[in-house]
């Protein structure tokens, strides 16, 4: 093999261009071809085992022209170190494997989201801005952040050990309530603890609506779809939650939306609030993005600048935790100050 074609890219100094360039080309191709497993649900159906060529064509191919392009899809997939081929069966293999299990539906949810929004998100902002366009939540899949939120669970977990009373009566309002696990997670915790989780979006409050029922909770649980600055503060709470959804308010908006939001406090109750905080990791900075290019919505904030419009929006006894040691997601415990 001649070196003149590598001396020719050197001297013209496009051999580091092309050899960055092919490094990016795997972790890409890797990302988008286990969302595409997952959406079209081969991940789904090799979890329960292998499957033939034969088996799979019958599901996913019309004719012979089709067949041979699933035959290059799977090749691809073993190319990529996520299926192995055996016997003449295609399998699960690797991080593929892992992810199809269900407790690590999260990440997988994650990793779609980031395949699919964030891809999106990056690709198109700078012409949607050229356009006068911004973001809407109609472009997300209010179900897949549900499951993605998730990630986080363990931590958010510990930030409701940290502040939840174990024992006693009490009621919850948890606004953003997604697919309701850590309603689910409090009140199983607690058994005297009663909650009305609010969702925003109606397809995923009808996903909490079933979980609840499954969960067997609904004695002690009521889903409600709506938006919690058209609720009127006619029912009070010993603890209101808002995780992870401060940046689907505008930035000038938050003291005012805060403000609401405590109305709804008994004497004593508190907000427990998290939120990522600005200068985190890189899903952090998209998160940002998103926050910032949506419509409806608002960049996210610093930990001292969450803090100032809790005081502002009338909160006492304001304590911040840092639920991930190095990162900027944070934890903030506000009581009922003077909301009038």
């Amino acid at each position: 093999m001649s070196i003149k074609p590598f001396l020719k890219l050197l001297k013209n100094d496009q051999l580091t261009a092309f050899t960055g360039v092919n490094i990016l080309f795997k972790p890409f191709y890797r990302l988008a071809y286990l969302s595409a497993a997952k959406q079209g649900g081969l991940l789904d159906l090799l979890s329960e085992g292998p499957a033939s060529l034969e088996r799979l064509a019958a599901l996913y191919c019309q004719d012979a022209k089709a067949r041979e392009a699933l035959e290059a899809w799977l090749q691809l997939g073993v190319r990529l170190g996520f299926l192995q081929l055996r016997d003449g069966e295609y399998g699960l293999k690797g991080l593929a494997r892992k992810l199809a299990l269900p407790q690590n539906d999260a990440p997988l949810a994650l990793l779609q989201e980031v395949a699919g929004l964030h891809h999106k998100l990056i690709l198109n902002t700078l012409e949607k801005l050229k356009k006068g366009e911004l973001w809407s939540l109609a472009d997300q899949d209010g179900e897949l952040i549900a499951r993605s939120s998730r990630a986080l669970e363990v931590f958010l977990t510990e930030a409701i050990d940290l502040s939840f009373p174990v024992s006693g009566a009490g009621r919850l309002l948890e606004i953003g309530c997604g697919s309701g696990y850590y309603i689910k997670y409090a009140v199983t915790r607690n058994a005297s603890l009663s909650a009305i989780g609010l969702e925003l979006q109606p397809d995923v409050a009808e996903v909490a609506r079933r979980n609840i029922q499954e969960w067997g909770l609904e004695d002690r649980v009521e889903i409600e779809n709506g938006d919690i600055q058209a609720k009127i503060p006619d029912e009070h709470f010993d603890i209101v939650t808002l995780y992870n959804n401060i940046y689907y308010f505008p930035v000038e908006e938050r003291v005012a939306v805060l403000r609401h939001i405590g109305k709804f406090l008994k004497p004593g109750g508190f907000l427990l609030l998290t939120t990522c905080c600005q200068g985190g990791n890189l899903g952090i900075e998209v998160l940002n993005l998103w926050g910032a290019a949506t419509a409806s919505g608002g960049r996210l904030p610093s930990a001292d600048e969450m803090v100032d419009q809790l005081q502002e929006a009338g909160y006492r006894d304001i304590v911040t935790t840092s639920l991930i040691p190095g990162d900027r997601f944070y934890a903030f415990k506000a009581y009922r100050g003077d909301f009038s």
